[in-house]
């Protein structure tokens, strides 16, 4: 039998090691070290927690990332209302988020993937902290956030999430960082129509869009803040709209595995760094001291134009 004696009360910080699976000793260490703010369970082995971790009233930090065998989470989860950073990324066997979840009113930052068909909205518009939310693997999800606005959300990224189509606009209106990456199935007008929203967004990054063919309009929304954009594996994209070199602020410019994509956009006069990784015709075309168009980036700081080694 585990002694309790061994395990300090004082502790701030536990790292499991990878595949922990020692159930008596989670209950113990939870029910023992009340003043605990960082547990880090990343890829560890455990079903679930034990319902006594709602009493961790100091807890900041919670990652369960990676555990493949995590299926749920107790409600009593949803008691930590100091929890800063919520992390389940990678637990393919979740079904759903804890019932509550409207409780954590310090989260910050939370890092999803889920089993579930009904994303819980409402509960998601209570947690006026938000700052940073990231779904990856959700693939039963086919739309976020209906009605729903996160006026605190700054960060969304959404990863392999293969049946999601459509987020709605209210939350894309606030953001300055967005990353969709392996949506095959997302809806890039975003319901806007002809109307072109006033975004916020800093940095964008598309990848694995196979639907991509050009830039979405309500990108143009962001004219005076976008300061990076990535385009990557979107084999189907065919150009890059002129009303790109109006984005006054841009200064990063990537382009990576778009093998389709024949020119880029005149008067990039802003850009400092630019990068086309594996793009034959944009290579050909703009290659330094011998493309037919490397004169049109001669201003430019930084640029890399070629093929960049695995």
């Amino acid at each position: 039998m585990l002694d309790r004696a061994v395990i300090p009360t004082c502790l701030r910080t536990i790292i499991f090691p990878d595949e922990a699976s020692n159930e008596p000793f989670m209950n113990t260490l939870v029910s023992r070290c009340k003043y605990l703010r960082f547990l880090e369970l990343s890829n560890s082995n455990y079903e679930s927690l034990p319902p006594s971790i709602g009493k961790l009233k100091h807890l900041r930090f919670l990652s369960l990332f990676g555990n493949k065998k995590l299926k749920g989470l107790p409600p009593s989860v949803c008691n930590l209302q100091n929890l800063e950073t919520l992390n389940f990324n990678g637990c393919t066997e979740l079904q759903e988020l804890p019932k509550g979840i409207r409780k954590l009113i310090s989260l910050r930052r939370l890092h999803i993937t889920t089993k579930q068909l009904h994303f819980p909205d409402k509960e998601i518009a209570n947690l006026t902290s938000l700052e940073t939310l990231t779904f990856h693997s959700c693939d039963n999800l086919e739309s976020l956030l209906e009605g729903v606005q996160l006026s605190s959300l700054k960060n969304l990224s959404l990863h392999d999430c293969g049946n999601l189509k459509s987020l709605s606009f209210h939350v894309i209106t606030n953001l300055e960082n967005l990353v969709i990456d392996n949506c095959c199935e997302w809806e890039l007008s975003m319901g806007f129509g002809y109307q072109i929203p006033e975004l916020r967004i800093k940095s964008l990054g598309l990848k694995s869009l196979q639907q991509l063919l050009t830039l979405p309009q309500w990108l143009q929304g962001s004219v005076n803040t976008l300061h990076s954009l990535v385009i990557a594996d979107c084999n189907n994209l065919k150009e890059l709209p002129e009303w790109l070199s109006s984005m006054i602020c841009l200064k990063l410019l990537v382009i990576e595995y778009c093998p389709y994509l024949q020119s880029l956009p005149d008067n990039l006069t802003n850009l400092e760094n630019l990068l086309i990784n594996s793009c034959p015709e944009l290579c050909k075309r703009y290659q330094l001291g011998v493309g037919q168009d490397c004169h049109k980036i001669s201003h430019i700081k930084k640029v890399f134009v070629g093929e960049l080694e695995e």
